[in-house]
């Protein structure tokens, strides 16, 4: 995403802290108002005939018409934010796919000028595998909830392996942008996002109902998770790792520091000038 973006070294770090803190004040303040008008009585919230708490809140609080036209509301809300993650998956596949880190990379790498220029088939691609995820969510509640607790698994480990790569292995390769926190606050914001990030994926794993689960109230997370994160690393150490030498970076050496062209060379790097523009790529170019 960050590549459709103008002036993305700083529209979307300050984009990423807008939206958390706009999620989270609007958030609080949805916490008050249910709060404040929930059932006292929270087992006929739980198990509410309508099959979903938030519905049973709503007709407590607004009667029939108003509930119906504020699930409405929400369903299409929902409907939203996930062609959102689909836009922003699909980007992300297809940025792997133009490095060559995915199956059939040459396939999904396409981009469609006919729709707009975009990764049309890595947008279906990621489209089709959602639905495929979906469907487990028909099996049982178990198998849903272990969906939803994927997403979060999921998402803290992409986020916090580039962050936890900077600071342990990429420290003095490292170049500050426009939006940066300075040397003073930048490694202990990371080593706290870090730890928040691995208890994020620790708690997603617990089961629903507290110890002792059942198969029917077993969190399946641990799972698909195992599956996902094996499956990548087996695909890396049995293939992968033989031809795959890390992204292409567009650089401008002229702009790097003495210690970054170091760090550089100690990687065993190639640098490659490409039309008039320098490239960073693994042991054999790029």
């Amino acid at each position: 995403m960050s590549e459709e973006a103008r002036n993305a070294s700083k529209a979307v770090p300050v984009g990423i802290i807008a939206s958390s803190a706009s999620c989270w004040l609007f958030g609080f303040i949805l916490m008050i108002v249910i709060a404040a008008t929930i059932n006292p009585d929270l087992e006929s919230v739980t198990g509410s005939k309508f099959g979903q708490p938030m519905a049973q809140i709503y007709y407590d609080a607004l009667g029939k018409h108003a509930t119906m036209g504020l699930m409405s509301l929400l369903f299409i809300v929902q409907f939203m934010m996930g062609i959102s993650i689909l836009v922003a998956a699909s980007r992300q596949a297809w940025a792997f796919s133009r490095d060559g880190a995915l199956p059939f990379s040459s396939f999904f790498r396409h981009i469609s000028k006919r729709f707009g220029v975009i990764p049309l088939r890595a947008v279906w691609g990621c489209a089709f595998l959602a639905a495929i995820l979906g469907l487990l969510t028909l099996i049982a509640p178990a198998a849903a909830q272990a969906v939803f607790s994927l997403a979060v698994a999921a998402n803290n480990l992409a986020w916090g392996l580039p962050i936890f790569c900077r600071v342990a292995f990429g420290q003095k390769k490292f170049k500050p942008g426009p939006f940066y926190t300075g040397d003073r606050f930048s490694v202990p914001v990371a080593w706290t996002a870090l730890l928040f990030l691995s208890f994020g994926i620790l708690l997603s794993m617990f089961p629903v109902g507290g110890p002792n689960p059942t198969p029917e109230t077993m969190n399946y997370t641990i799972v698909i998770n195992s599956a996902v994160w094996g499956g990548a690393l087996a695909y890396y150490y049995i293939d992968a790792r033989k031809w795959f030498t890390g992204p292409k970076i567009t650089i401008a050496t002229d702009e790097l520091s003495e210690a970054q062209q170091v760090a550089i060379r100690e990687e065993g790097l190639d640098v490659k000038v490409v039309e008039g523009e320098e490239k960073v790529g693994g042991e054999e170019g790029c």
